[in-house]
């Protein structure tokens, strides 16, 4: 027992698991807290009950790293069915709408989609965590019903890189889509559907890419299965969370201004080719965020900023 609970917090890195359909992103993180038998556990991006697909478990110290490596382009394939909305423009909601399929609509698909590709302006879901006034809209909808009055002043601009048509069948669509941060597939869902003269919404949901991670090399996580020992052989190691970053082995005797976060010098002969600028400092087993800048006389100025490890 106490050989476990000395190397569990230990263990630092990235998992990529493949969620499967019905748990939630909070029940796969609570599952691997018990599992790996470490506190420190978080996701990147929230998954839907109702989707499945690739999603990023942060262990340990690499948590920190979350702001550094949430801005890649996301990967989505999707089903739009037309006919029906939902209030929270998936399978798990109630009916709010249905319509009549226009007999055209494959064939008008395709002059259709390039009206979001490129900047579109999109107003989210109101089942979603966005906050208003405080409080998320899905709470917002649960108490009330209703969208608040203002719901128009969330709307935002995001991104899609690419929409891609993989199948077609009688009333659905399957769309492949890669896109910025930020972007809403149950709004998009809801706005082709519009757009092609009727009502629709994402009736299933995978996620194949959080860039520069594919759904290809995650774990499938079967939740009454877990073997922490498979668990922690699949952990990547927290440098390949941001490979866009330098990494250093410095001496250790920084070891000290490192870990308590102090600003120290070096000479420019430690690290010739150093720019300014962020960088992974490694020092044994010790990993920090740190930032670097270039003085006068080709003095390094370090500064920590994170410890990862």
């Amino acid at each position: 027992m106490n050989s476990t609970a000395t190397t569990a917090p230990q263990l630092c890195g990235l998992l990529l698991i493949d969620k499967p359909l019905g748990l939630t992103s909070h029940s796969v993180v609570a599952r691997l807290r018990r599992t790996l038998q470490i506190d420190r556990v978080g996701h990147l991006g929230t998954l839907d009950p109702f989707a499945t697909g690739l999603l990023p478990i942060m262990i340990g110290g690499a948590t920190r790293l979350a702001d550094e490596i949430m801005d890649g382009e996301k990967g989505y394939i999707f089903d739009l069915f037309l006919g029906q909305e939902t209030d929270t423009l998936d399978p798990s909601g109630q009916t709010i709408a249905t319509a009549e399929v226009p007999s055209q609509w494959q064939e008008n698909l395709k002059s259709v989609l390039p009206q979001f590709t490129g900047s579109i302006i999109q107003v989210p879901p109101a089942y979603s965590a966005l906050k208003m006034n405080g409080k998320p809209l899905y709470e917002h909808m649960r108490a009330t019903g209703k969208l608040p009055a203002d719901i128009a002043t969330k709307t935002r601009n995001v991104d899609i890189h690419s929409i891609k048509v993989e199948a077609l069948s009688s009333n659905t669509a399957t769309l492949n889509v890669i896109c910025a941060k930020g972007t809403y597939i149950r709004s998009l869902a809801r706005d082709i559907a519009v757009a092609l003269g009727t009502v629709g919404h994402c009736s299933a949901l995978r996620r194949t890419l959080v860039a520069p991670w594919k759904v290809e090399n995650a774990l499938a996580f079967d939740i009454d299965n877990l073997d922490a020992g498979v668990l922690k052989s699949n952990i990547l190691p927290p440098e390949a969370m941001v490979p866009q970053l330098p990494l250093k082995d410095l001496p250790r005797e920084f070891t000290r201004p490192l870990c308590v976060g102090n600003v120290f010098q070096m000479e420019r002969h430690v690290w010739p080719e150093a720019e300014a600028g962020f960088f992974l400092a490694r020092i044994e087993n010790h990993l920090f965020l740190s930032e670097i800048t270039v003085g006068v006389a080709e003095v390094l100025t370090v500064r920590p900023r994170k410890k990862i490890s």
